[in-house]
């Protein structure tokens, strides 16, 4: 008996001395919880999310809680509680993000310095079952007011499918500027040159865009608030040439399986994959070609007029409607978007202007193709070529041979199809082989301060 009673006794004992190591472990601790801003807000605007991450692997976590103050201006977010349902638990919650919307305006604070204090509590029974703290506190700056925008250049008249230049001047850093066409956004570079403040945006009209929605300047400062101011513009709308272009068997078999090739998931009969080809291919290409024109450098690499291709003779341009006709029935239609050229067969391709080689390779619909970064948003495009000299990373000089003409791609003979753009959207290649409408359009435009 005497020692079941000892076995009892040690038992209990070693029963008393985990409850004890429990309570100790998960509701005596004295580990506060893990806090994390995501972000630190040196600057607020009248908007800003603030997101903020805690652990507590032990206890759990009890409240989260933040306030932001400015003199006898007090503005209280949404605290995050969770209760404890079983002593034994504390809350359950071991790690949670929460985020907040503060807006310093409606609370009636002004510019300036404020006070950000973030708390964190945990399940503990420690402090009075107020559980473990962690605080997190800044001082950060409260700006509301928008930056200011100058516009300095004067001539902006585009031609739908065409390009221009928007010289402005801002108030403040922004960090992102630029100028809106419809729903386009074109940044805005630091001017070459120019005063830390001045700033300019080469833009383009889409070529299917004649009324766009939106034509304005916009800048955001670094605690977020935006200005948009408009500018002076005409927009002058030119009608597509439209072309008939009949697809022959013959044209079909010498194309068809070359690509096919290439993209396994085209499928069906000739006349089908044509189509697939010339729509859903030749959508990917472009936006292929978008993607690679949406890093330029911050500074003019280009001078004087672009040069055209040495001896040859003009066969489609920018903007034409085409409709296709197999059989004679019409059974597609698309936009050309750039110029179609024609010398003898592999005749030297020539830079455009000085660049950098973003792209050296094989680009869908356009066969073997080169693209250049001229700068501040211009780049230039050589396609269907039957020889690629250059390659990606490389810096070419105006007039410096880069390939050699071909019918690579949907190229139905030997000819260059050379297309510019303006961060991606397609322009007329034709005002970039005219030295007077650069001079007046461009150039006039980036000399303003």
């Amino acid at each position: 008996m005497g020692k079941f009673f000892g076995y009892t006794a040690l038992i209990v004992l070693a029963g008393l001395i985990a409850a004890g190591c429990f309570l100790g472990y998960f509701l005596l601790e004295g580990s506060p919880p893990d806090l994390q801003v995501v972000q630190i807000p040196e600057t607020m605007g009248r908007e800003y999310t603030l997101t903020v991450k805690v652990k507590d692997a032990r206890s759990g976590i009890r409240s989260i809680s933040a306030v932001l103050s400015q003199g006898d201006k007090v503005l209280e977010l949404d605290p995050r509680i969770h209760k404890v349902k079983e002593w034994w638990r504390g809350s359950g919650v071991k790690d949670e993000t929460v985020s907040w919307v503060i807006k310093p305006f409606e609370s009636g604070m002004a510019d300036g310095k404020a006070l950000l204090l973030i708390t964190a509590r945990d399940s503990s029974w420690r402090n009075g079952l107020k559980g473990n703290e962690q605080t997190w506190e800044t001082e950060v700056s409260i700006d509301m007011t928008p930056p200011r925008i100058a516009v300095k250049s004067t001539v902006h008249n585009i031609r739908t499918g065409g390009a221009g230049l928007v010289s402005y001047r801002v108030s403040e850093l922004p960090s992102k500027t630029g100028v809106w066409i419809g729903e386009r956004f074109f940044r805005g570079y630091p001017m070459p040159g120019g005063a830390e403040d001045m700033y300019v945006a080469m833009v383009a009209v889409p070529f299917n865009v004649s009324k766009p929605k939106k034509v304005l300047i916009e800048a955001v400062d670094q605690a977020g608030n935006i200005a948009r101011a408009g500018f002076p513009y005409r927009i002058l709308r030119k009608p597509p040439k439209v072309d008939k272009i009949n697809i022959t068997d013959r044209f079909l078999e010498q194309k068809i399986p070359d690509f096919m090739a290439r993209y396994p998931e085209l499928k069906g009969s000739y006349p089908e994959v044509f189509l697939e080809i010339n729509s859903e291919l030749r959508r990917r290409s472009n936006k292929e070609i978008e993607n690679y024109c949406k890093e330029s450098v911050p500074e003019i690499l280009w001078h004087g007029s672009f040069v055209c291709l040495p001896n040859s003779a003009f066969r489609a341009g920018f903007g034409d409607e085409r409709h296709y006709y197999y059989k004679g029935k019409e059974i597609g239609r698309s936009y050309h978007m750039g110029s179609d050229l024609a010398s003898v067969s592999h005749a030297p391709v020539p830079a455009g202007n000085t660049g950098l080689v973003v792209f050296a390779d094989y680009l869908g619909i356009y066969g073997n193709t080169v693209i250049l970064d001229h700068g501040l948003g211009l780049f230039s495009m050589y396609s269907h070529l039957s020889e690629i000299r250059v390659s990606a990373g490389d810096k070419v000089k105006r007039g410096e041979k880069i390939g050699t003409t071909g019918m690579t791609g949907l190229a139905g003979g030997d000819h260059l199809h050379f297309g510019m753009m303006v961060q991606g959207v397609f322009v007329n290649p034709l005002e970039w082989w005219d030295q007077k409408w650069i001079q007046d359009h461009i150039l006039n435009n980036l000399s303003v301060q």
